[in-house]
């Protein structure tokens, strides 16, 4: 681990009919945790590239934060 720090993913939503959101990623109702800010910083680029596709009608951007 990064010096026992835990990391997760924010994601914000704007657009679409509810506005702008924010919030962390989740699984299975609890907060999605990495062990290094590597392992989130990967799936927060994942995330971003496949929730942006070109029939979206919402703009996500996803990045690495500390919990």
């Amino acid at each position: 681990m990064d010096d026992d720090r835990i990391y997760g993913v924010r994601c914000r939503v704007s657009g679409g009919v509810t506005g702008t959101r924010e919030a962390w990623l989740k699984r299975d109702g609890q907060v999605a945790e990495f062990a290094t800010h590597a392992e989130a910083e990967a799936e927060a680029q994942r995330l971003t590239t496949s929730m942006n596709g070109p029939y979206r009608t919402a703009d996500f951007r996803y990045w690495a934060e500390e919990l």
